[in-house]
């Protein structure tokens, strides 16, 4: 068996703050949750369930018994809730807040169950740092929340910021009568004249720019006299 020393952490059922198991208990009377949860393996424990669970195995580690491989830094909760904390203190160091946010903050930093999530924030620090002001609670939401944020181009894959967008190469006009009939068949074998006058047009002038006068005669003339019809509007294509 793998033995693991790790501090087990857990998610408050009710708040769902992220708790050491020191200092469970005192969260859980002012917070009156119900039930409680193991970061790591997810089992769900009552009021009087949590005190036993000392030494968390994952699910990995149940299933594959002695084939079980510890990762490096298994214990997810605890590494991103020190990430978070440690946020918290660069922002406070490093920016230019205003005093008062700035003390709030740093009073703050006494926790180490920060939330991550704002509802849960706003209740934390109305029930733990004891500020009821919504105003202040937002100015301190908003410090931490940027101070957390992803910079814009982590969810991009490697190398694709630097991409070079792909420039469209345009079609070669083949000439007036092929261009009708590819027209025509790509639309399959008829169009309303004005449309495809209007198709034919913007073919050529993909490959001609800036030649606009008299294109939709020379589209007209070029229509064989066999796609025409007096009995509608549709030019149709005859193989």
């Amino acid at each position: 068996t793998v033995n693991r020393s790790i501090m087990v952490y857990f998610e408050c059922g009710k708040c769902n703050e992220t708790v050491k198991k020191p200092k469970l208990a005192k969260h859980l009377q002012s917070c009156q949750a119900h039930h409680v949860s193991c970061i790591d393996c997810s089992t769900v424990f009552g009021w009087n369930e949590w005190e036993s669970h000392n030494n968390c195995v994952s699910e990995a580690q149940k299933y594959q018994g002695n084939l079980y491989q510890p990762k490096e830094s298994s214990n997810k909760g605890q590494l991103k809730q020190d990430a978070w904390v440690d946020n918290v203190r660069k922002a406070i160091s490093g920016s230019a807040i205003p005093s008062q946010v700035r003390c709030l903050l740093e009073k703050l930093l006494g926790f180490d169950n920060i939330p991550r999530k704002q509802k849960a924030f706003g209740n934390f620090v109305k029930n733990s740092v004891k500020v009821w002001d919504d105003s202040k609670i937002e100015a301190m939401w908003q410090v931490i929340s940027k101070a957390n944020a992803k910079p814009e181009g982590d969810q991009k894959s490697n190398g694709e910021s630097h991409r070079t967008p792909e420039v469209k190469k345009a079609r070669e006009f083949p000439g007036w009568k092929r261009a009708i009939d590819e027209e025509l068949e790509g639309a399959g074998g008829a169009l309303p004249w004005k449309k495809l006058c209007r198709q034919v047009k913007n073919r050529y002038c993909e490959t001609n720019p800036g030649v606009a006068d008299d294109i939709e005669s020379r589209v007209l003339s070029a229509v064989p006299e066999e796609y025409c019809s007096y009995e509608h509007t549709l030019v149709t294509l005859v193989r």
